[in-house]
């Protein structure tokens, strides 16, 4: 977020510079017009928001959502450069409400206050403060690049790049994502619901194989088999006749032997 500071008369430099929204100019130009933006502004105040403090604005933390938030950071800018007059592009619909909790955040009780939907596009002033918010935004986007040692595009979702990146790293780096942005929350969702799927196939499985106890095998007695000690630490149990029979600790059972005998054995203890 980006608060400037100018003098009234100095607008007309900002209109001669052809400053817009930053979102409707190139990034050539955003970079272009930054220095000339700062060489007209009295001065600035550039706020980064890192992911961790808007997911728990989103969380409401200390009472936040991204609009209080918004209001708190826009506040703190407001009284760093404390100006007499303020044009504010508002993130909520309910301006009133809005510009009431911001002035609870703000020192000076006697700024003027205008909250508009759309004040980067309607106000040069606003205009070029979007331009040095983006370009510093922008420029955090490549230091986390060339950080990670990966061009992961813009950042953005529009962006196949980002996309892509965001699929197959959204476990590696879960720091550089908001946790409360949906296609990341999208995509834990999916790990998620894999992985039920997974342990539900898993205990589908499982209950196809009969968990078998000493009793099953005592059975076996009958039939000429008898007990020898088990080898392992995991065997419970081990019978030997026509074939070999081991039962583990976890009860399931390992068949050996002669194929024609471990088939009566299977259907006798129903495998």
């Amino acid at each position: 977020m980006c608060g400037l500071l100018i003098k009234e008369g100095d607008e007309k430099d900002l209109v001669r510079l052809k400053v817009k929204d930053s979102k409707l100019l190139t990034k050539g130009t955003r970079e272009y017009l930054f220095d000339k933006i700062k060489g007209v502004a009295q001065k600035y105040k550039i706020i980064t928001v890192e992911p961790a403090e808007i997911d728990k604005a989103v969380h409401n933390h200390d009472g936040l959502n991204l609009n209080r938030l918004e209001a708190r950071k826009s506040a703190e800018i407001l009284n760093e450069l404390n100006p007499n007059k303020s044009i504010i592009d508002a993130p909520s619909n309910n301006i009133k409400s809005y510009k009431k909790y911001l002035l609870k955040y703000v020192n000076n009780k006697q700024i003027e206050i205008v909250l508009e939907h759309k004040a980067d596009v309607n106000y040069p002033v606003v205009s070029a403060a979007s331009i040095l918010a983006k370009v510093t935004r922008d420029n955090e986007i490549e230091k986390i690049k060339n950080k990670i040692g990966i061009d992961f595009g813009s950042g953005y979702m529009a962006d196949p790049k980002t996309v892509e990146f965001l699929k197959n790293n959204f476990e590696k780096y879960p720091e550089l994502f908001r946790k409360s942005w949906f296609p990341y929350k999208e995509l834990l969702n999916q790990k998620f619901q894999k992985g039920l799927s997974e342990f539900t196939q898993f205990l589908k499985e499982e209950q196809k194989h009969k968990s078998h106890t000493l009793e099953d095998l005592k059975k076996l007695e009958d039939f000429g088999f008898h007990f020898e000690k088990p080898k392992s630490v995991h065997e419970l149990a081990i019978m030997k006749g026509p074939c070999t029979v081991i039962l583990y600790k976890n009860g399931k059972l390992l068949i050996q032997g002669k194929e024609e005998a471990k088939k009566v054995v299977e259907k006798f203890l129903s495998i």
